[in-house]
């Protein structure tokens, strides 16, 4: 939105400050069960109502009675309770604001119209409703906050049996005060750091019972080898709220600004808010459970410098968290799951679903190594600036009906050092991209990566320079590797690149159009390691003038390159065996060619080429 829209707005909001008082105690005299009646506040949202004359779902909620509402007016801005009695007025608006919300009672809603200057954080340690229809906060004061809304830790207890996977029952040391619907973090701070990043195994869970000395989780433990005895236990009192339609703005995007904080919150929603250059984090969500942010605007959050610029962020000891319908522009991490902070717990269950980003200085979508078990980018619409746009270090990540629009980087990476890991990429469209999917290498950290299943299929790739690579350097191994029903128009170089250790694969119904001068599927692994068991099957490759072979492996053992048509428009091989391939088959594919060379199939002593056919296409043949 422009400037000029903004600066009408910000008019709006001015019209809005020269109310009648005695009009507004009116509307609040007409408050029933002791509350003011959102629908009668004609004068404070007559703006965000819909054709109808109704207010939108998302401003009356369940319920339609707030017990306070704040406003500017032309002498000042004032808070009123429901029977019109003053909370505060005066000049200072961001202190009638702040005593204001105190006045809420737990649970209770607050509407908010005009201009105001954050100047500190106001921390809100209960349950409330916030609609701020006509409310524009600028934030002045650097290095924390506008809005704090959070829950309490109880205390911090252990296990005292070991969880299995799958368990749901934790018996706990100290069970005082746990009730239903608190919060619990698991942590084995005992632990190798095998979750990635430094991260020892860890996960959240949601309270629905208190037996005895136990407690039941609403779902089963998801780490894959459990917990042991004397496992760290967080507790914690989440609060629920609910945020909409509130406008804040920060004086510079690449400065320490911060917007919105929800955290220790249950079944909470951050909804209909516009966010403009808030260079450290717009909107940060967690610990906390069951909870949505919904259709939000972030712009500018791009303190590059300070390795900020965080625009959505799921923050540490999260589960089941939905974004949705989003726009997050101009950011460095436009949304993005951490496990940062004092807990440092991982996340779970964690799903970004209909956005649309920009990211500029590192990944656009993003999900540091140990900060989730799983996380799922769904219908995103993806820009980047020079760095990719998406990298994962879950656990398990999927990614979903994506369109990836690149200058040139990945557009799905990998990061850190995860073990075990699982990644799957369906129906997505990438452009220009240097790689479609990239495993990267880990250099720093704990471990190499290790993958146990890696799945692509039904993705598309334009002008890219490869479909798939799996880098070389330090990395541990991919387990099983499936590369199904893709379409790569053209290669920049090879359109399938296999630089590491791979235990088992399928690349099976894709059609690859030409390289630019290379191979369309290069295999070659490290010295320490081979390619193994890798079924290239059922798929067409067509390739125009080059000198390079369609198919070459080195350091592979037991692979099969089976039922493949190949299309050439000069003569190159169909397949060669290089140092240290042996023991292959070369099996039943088709070659068309004008000149199909005389070796087409160069195949170590102890590899197999059979029933193969030829096809000699130049004119007369």
């Amino acid at each position: 939105m422009s400037d000029e829209q903004r600066s009408d707005r910000g008019g709006k909001l001015a019209d809005l400050a020269t109310g009648n008082r005695r009009q507004f105690l009116k509307y609040a005299g007409a408050g029933t069960l002791g509350c003011v009646t959102i629908l009668g506040l004609d004068t404070i949202l007559d703006d965000t109502r819909q054709s109808d004359g109704t207010l939108p779902e998302q401003l009356t909620g369940s319920t339609e009675t707030a017990d306070v509402v704040v406003q500017e007016r032309e002498q000042g801005y004032e808070g009123i309770e429901t029977n019109g009695d003053t909370i505060d007025s005066g000049a200072d608006g961001w202190t009638v604001l702040e005593n204001s919300i105190d006045a809420v009672p737990d649970g209770g809603s607050i509407v908010v119209s005009g201009r105001y200057q954050s100047e500190s954080v106001i921390d809100v340690s209960k349950s409330i409703n916030m609609y701020g229809p006509e409310a524009l906060i600028e934030q002045q004061q650097p290095g924390d906050f506008a809005l704090r809304f959070h829950g309490a830790e109880r205390h911090q207890t252990a296990l005292t049996e070991a969880a299995s996977s799958g368990d749901t029952v934790l018996p706990l040391a100290d069970i005082s005060g746990v009730q239903q619907g608190d919060i619990v973090l698991l942590k084995d701070v005992g632990a190798e750091p095998i979750l990635g990043r430094g991260h020892v195994p860890s996960e959240p869970h949601s309270v629905i019972g208190v037996d005895g000395d136990t407690v039941t989780l609403a779902d089963s433990i998801v780490w894959r080898d459990g917990y042991d005895q004397d496992t760290l236990v967080y507790v914690l009192d989440p609060v629920e709220i609910h945020v909409s339609g509130l406008e804040m703005r920060a004086p510079a995007k690449d400065e320490s600004y911060y917007g919105v904080a929800a955290q220790i919150c249950r079944d909470s929603s951050i909804e209909n808010l516009h966010m403009e250059k808030f260079g450290s984090r717009a909107i940060r969500l967690g610990p906390s459970a069951n909870s949505r942010v919904r259709d939000c605007t972030v712009l500018q959050s791009a303190d590059i410098e300070a390795a900020d610029g965080y625009g959505i962020q799921v923050w540490s000891g999260s589960h089941d968290i939905v974004v949705e319908g989003c726009t997050a522009k101009e950011c460095r991490h436009p949304l993005s799951v951490t496990a940062g902070g004092d807990l440092q717990v991982a996340s779970r269950a964690i799903t970004f679903r209909d956005c649309f980003v920009t990211g500029n200085g590192a990944g656009a979508l993003n999900c540091h190594g140990g900060s989730a078990h799983d996380v799922r980018f769904e219908d995103c619409t993806v820009h980047t600036v020079g760095d990719p746009g998406l990298t994962t270090g879950a656990q398990e990540t999927n990614v979903a009906g994506c369109e990836f629009r690149m200058d040139g980087h990945n557009a799905v990476d990998t990061r850190d050092d995860t073990q075990e890991a699982v990644i799957t990429v369906t129906d997505t469209d990438v452009y220009g991209a240097k790689n479609g999917v990239k495993l990267s290498r880990e250099e720093n950290l704990n471990f190499a990566p290790l993958w146990k299943f890696v799945h692509i299929e039904n993705v598309r790739a334009y002008g890219c320079t490869h479909l798939f690579t799996l880098g070389g350097g330090r990395v541990d191994r991919v387990r099983d590797l499936v590369i199904k029903g893709c379409y790569c128009d053209s290669a920049g170089e090879e359109g399938i690149r296999l630089l590491n250790r791979l235990e088992s694969g399928r690349i099976q119904g894709n059609e690859f159009g030409g390289t630019a001068g290379s191979r369309h599927l290069l295999a070659r692994s490290r010295s320490d390691g081979t390619i193994t068991n890798v079924q290239i099957v059922g798929n067409q490759f067509s390739q125009q003038d080059t000198a390079d072979e369609f198919v070459r492996l080195v350091d592979a053992e037991e692979c099969v390159v089976s039922e493949n048509t190949f299309t050439a428009q000069s003569s190159v091989n169909l397949y060669v065996d290089g140092p240290n391939s042996t023991s292959n088959r070369i099996t039943d594919n088709t070659y068309y060619s004008p000149k199909p060379p005389a070796d087409l199939i160069i195949e170590d002593s102890g590899s197999i080429a059979t029933g193969n056919t030829v096809y000699d296409t130049s004119p007369g043949s």
